[in-house]
């Protein structure tokens, strides 16, 4: 009998670990605003968020959030929840610490060292369910992981360099900078000083190569080559590649010559290739000079001359 208790109590102790209770519900930290008007609502909210102010970055957020009023954008939600828990907003830090601990399917990966850290934050105000909240998630975590977080939590500092970076850049960006449009794009596919995300990543450097931006027009290509915020698209890649190239972009340039020889997007040309190789391998590409040097070696010398003779009348 004592046998088959034992092995009954190994047996709840590993179900547990492996994350078979399903006790622990940490949606229910979930605090969402619900208007009684939601148009006037976004429009009371957006200037005050303007502002700094965190009760109306938690409610902007949370409509975000939910959709209420305005597109539903989990990614929106958090940066406007993550402004308010800087200002050390415990209805937005209780908030962070749900959606980590969660996660957003296809969205936002479940993070149980972040979740804890913001449990913490929250916890340090008094606040009861953030203190259950914490609690019942430290109890899943492993000695590891709850380490991590509390170093996160003694290393955090709100609005780091390249936050107030991004604060900075996405003001001048809205007013058509196209310089900070590229580099706000970079902040987005980076994730530095915002999360992660490669459709706002593409939508910034397309409003900066609309506007004749040559390493913008390239970075387009890029994304479209290797289908990150959009569809894989070779052809279109090869467009924004040819704007970027045409400016004397040698990073485009090499791309394009890349498609050309592989036949992707575009019709296999070696002449094309090499040409595009050539003008890329001017400025002192070290890659270019290596794509430049391989296809010449099963290329005949009619094609060579040809792709020469073409770099050379480039403007």
């Amino acid at each position: 009998m004592r046998k088959r208790l034992a092995a009954l109590i190994v047996l709840i102790a590993v179900f547990v670990l492996a994350g078979g209770c399903t006790g622990f519900n940490f949606g229910k930290g979930l605090k969402q605003y619900r208007p009684e008007n939601v148009a006037q609502a976004v429009e009371e909210l957006k200037p005050l968020v303007e502002k700094g102010n965190a009760d109306a970055q938690f409610k902007l957020g949370s409509l975000y959030y939910q959709g209420l009023g305005v597109p539903q954008n989990y990614m929106t939600a958090v940066e406007l929840f993550r402004s308010a828990a800087e200002q050390h907003h415990v209805f937005s830090q209780i908030m962070l610490g749900t959606i980590y601990a969660d996660g957003i399917q296809d969205v936002i990966k479940r993070d149980y060292p972040q979740a804890l850290m913001w449990f913490i934050f929250a916890s340090a105000h008094g606040d009861k369910e953030a203190m259950d909240l914490r609690d019942s998630l430290a109890s899943r975590m492993t000695p590891r992981e709850i380490a991590e977080a509390q170093e996160m939590a003694r290393r955090f500092k709100p609005k780091d360099a390249y936050a107030r970076l991004y604060e900075e850049l996405k003001s001048l960006a809205v007013q058509g900078n196209p310089d900070a449009q590229l580099k706000l794009g970079f902040m987005y596919y980076s994730g530095r000083g915002t999360l992660r995300n490669y459709q706002e990543a593409i939508n910034w450097f397309k409003k900066s190569a609309q506007q004749g931006n040559a390493p913008a027009q390239s970075n387009v290509g890029y994304m479209y080559e290797r289908g990150e915020g959009v569809p894989q698209d070779y052809a279109e890649a090869a467009k924004w590649y040819l704007q970027a190239a045409e400016r004397g972009n040698a990073l485009a340039q090499l791309a394009l010559g890349s498609l050309y020889e592989r036949g992707l997007g575009v019709i296999q040309d070696e002449v094309q290739a090499l040409k595009w190789f050539i003008l890329a391998a001017s400025q002192g590409n070290t890659n270019a000079k290596a794509a430049r040097d391989r296809v010449m070696v099963w290329m005949s010398p009619a094609q060579i001359e040809e792709a020469q003779r073409l770099a050379s009348e480039f403007k």
